[in-house]
């Protein structure tokens, strides 16, 4: 069953590409600082279709459908203007949060690489809420859904980070601020996915299956991690900072 939100005009002011004009990851290989930030999503407003990639900060989103192909040409999310109460239609959408912020629909997910093809990141915090698939609020169970963090290792190896949304108040379902943990956010991924699981009242949860696992996120804190020939470079500059301080101390 599609969803549907109140679709404006699309005004891109950041980078927004289709997966086949610049795959991710596919950067230069040259040495590069390394990127750090909070990802807001404030560069793009509107509807965004399986496959298309959105940038930001030095890193790249992917947005998919859970199908062969990743759903091109599907309805997959939207970038939903906060301050509008009236963006959405016959859903339940965060009420809290005035900015834009991207909502992943239809159990869509997130595919999160940086833009140097290859460099390692770190994932720190984030703003996450539950998206409904209907307004009657009294109808959610007690833990509505929750949102998985899987972050891939170079190696191929991963790790898991959930994160569990409450019953929405009377006033809505509320963006919350999640760190995630020390062990996870000392990790070093090449890749991070991000998909919605929705669960019954009987506490049975599924991914995939319901096309109700739904989210919003915002303020996505992401860390790279620099290059060691970067690393190294920084480190023999400050030792030759250093020799040249106690040579003029001499």
């Amino acid at each position: 069953m599609i969803r549907k939100l109140h679709f404006a005009a699309a005004r891109p002011s950041g980078t927004f590409k289709k997966l086949a004009a610049a795959a991710l990851g596919a950067a230069s290989f040259a040495a590069a600082p390394a990127q750090a930030g909070v990802i807001g999503f404030e560069g793009y407003y509107g509807p965004v279709e399986g496959t298309q990639v959105y940038s930001e900060s030095g890193f790249n989103f992917g947005f998919y459908a859970n199908v062969a192909g990743g759903g091109a040409g599907n309805f997959v999310g939207e970038f939903i203007d906060g301050a509008d109460p009236t963006y959405c239609v016959n859903m339940a959408c965060p009420v809290n949060n005035p900015s834009m912020y991207y909502g992943a629909l239809n159990d869509s997910y997130i595919d999160i690489t940086s833009e140097t093809a290859g460099r390692s990141f770190q994932v720190k915090s984030l703003d996450a809420s539950f998206i409904g698939a209907s307004t009657v609020l009294g109808s959610y169970p007690t833990y509505p859904g929750f949102l998985r963090l899987q972050g891939i290792r170079a190696n191929g190896t991963y790790a898991l980070q959930d994160f569990l949304f409450g019953r929405p108040p009377a006033a809505g379902f509320q963006f919350g601020h999640y760190n995630t943990t020390a062990s996870f956010a000392a990790e070093k991924f090449v890749e991070l996915l991000m998909f919605g699981f929705t669960c019954d009242t009987g506490g049975n949860c599924s991914a995939f299956q319901t096309m109700q696992g739904q989210f919003g996120i915002d303020n996505l804190e992401l860390v790279e991690v620099p290059e060691p020939a970067s690393a190294l470079m920084v480190g023999l500059g400050l030792l030759g900072l250093a020799g040249a301080r106690r040579r003029k101390a001499a």
